[in-house]
């Protein structure tokens, strides 16, 4: 209940915050996968007043405005495809990023000018390491070797191209070692992604696990370690919110402050294990008898805290007597025969009274409840004054 409770509590701020934190999100990744893909087509746009000062020099099969044409369709697909991601139409597919459409419309685009460029075809191929690069650090290794695959079969193609249409005799030893050698680079790339995937995957469960336990700590700052309700801290926050929605309308609430009588006993008798399992008993009594907008919280030894949302003296009044009557009839295999019964004092919040003074008046009320005999409720309006004659309740 106390953690349905946490989430009831911080509802407001949840749904104030929820719609913007999630388009700041959605931005910061869109604005990442438009970085990474502007990033590497200005890295291979580089290539290309090499490709068209070489096409002027003579080292173009075409003529260079053949060159120039071939190159404007290509950076059309890359506009396209950036376009997508600016656009957010990237989001309609299972990899935003398109780094595998990225990957296969650059290396085709290359390989064209591998196949008319001539003898710079090697300056081309280390243009597709670039390309390789860039999904170094998104592609899984399957996904790695899939395009160096499709990498060497582009080249393969050129060269079978060149070989049947161009107008280049191929020196077939020389393309040999700088085939080797290109696959090579490729696989070393492969690999590399293969360690890239490896520390992303340990990177992801450190991050999992660094999300628990800031969870857990979260859940260690607001809650008591030994009966899970909330702790001091917690519960002067609840009442700082309690007490905001009090002033701003007509929405009101009760605290009652309870106090387990003779509980010293219990620990000296039957030793302090046994005293423990009593307050974690008594903590599920509270848990079970009250709402889920209700607060359960322990602040300290016996002494536990009720907040009541949108409640009044008398059903705050009919709470404490059921939760008395269920703790009375409560029983504990280490401690035969013991009855247990608690003490409390219940008021009603004041506006614009403070915390600290709501807080100090439930305390008060309740040390006259100790005073009176134990066993009995003390309420702000002494004609209210409630006796815990269990015996005699239904």
């Amino acid at each position: 209940m106390y953690r349905q409770f946490q989430q009831i509590s911080r509802i407001q701020d949840i749904l104030s915050t929820f719609v913007g934190n999630k388009i700041m999100l959605k931005l910061q990744k869109q604005t990442l996968r438009l970085r990474r893909a502007l990033l590497a087509n200005l890295g291979l746009m580089m290539c290309i007043p090499l490709c068209i000062l070489a096409s002027f020099l003579g080292y173009a099969s075409v003529s260079p405005a053949n060159v120039v044409i071939y190159v404007i369709v290509m950076w059309l697909g890359h506009f396209v495809l950036v376009s997508f991601i600016y656009l957010n139409w990237n989001l309609r597919f299972k990899d935003a990023s398109l780094t595998v459409i990225q990957m296969v419309w650059s290396i085709a685009g290359l390989s064209g000018l591998m196949y008319i460029m001539n003898d710079i075809r090697i300056s081309l191929m280390m243009a597709c390491l670039l390309v390789m690069a860039f999904g170094l650090f998104r592609l899984s290794f399957q996904a790695l070797q899939g395009i160096m695959v499709y990498t060497v079969g582009c080249y393969l193609t050129v060269l079978y191209c060149l070989q049947e249409f161009g107008h280049q005799e191929i020196n077939v030893g020389a393309e040999f070692f700088t085939f080797v050698g290109f696959i090579l680079v490729l696989a070393g790339f492969v690999f590399m992604g293969a360690e890239a995937g490896y520390l992303r995957q340990i990177l992801s469960e450190r991050h999992r696990e660094l999300k628990g336990a800031i969870s857990h700590i979260e859940d260690l700052a607001i809650t008591d370690e030994l009966t899970g309700l909330f702790n001091r801290r917690n519960l002067l926050s609840v009442l700082t919110q309690q007490r905001a929605l009090s002033n701003r309308s007509r929405y009101g609430f009760t605290v009652c402050y309870l106090d387990l009588d003779y509980f010293k006993e219990v620990n000296d008798q039957y030793g302090h294990p046994v005293g423990d399992k009593v307050l974690k008993g008594f903590s599920k009594l509270i848990t079970d008898n009250l709402r889920e907008v209700d607060v359960g919280a322990r602040i300290g030894g016996e002494e536990f805290v009720l907040v009541l949302a949108d409640t009044r003296l008398l059903a705050a009044k009919k709470v404490c007597e059921r939760m008395a009557q269920n703790w009375r009839d409560s029983a504990f295999i280490e401690a035969p025969g013991l009855t247990f019964t608690f003490s409390g004092g219940i008021t009603e919040y004041k506006s614009p009274e403070t915390i600290e003074q709501v807080l100090e008046r439930a305390d008060v009320l309740m040390y006259e409840a100790k005073h009176n005999g134990r066993d009995c409720l003390i309420m702000d309006d002494q004609d209210m004054q409630v006796p815990l004659d269990l015996d005699v309740m239904p």
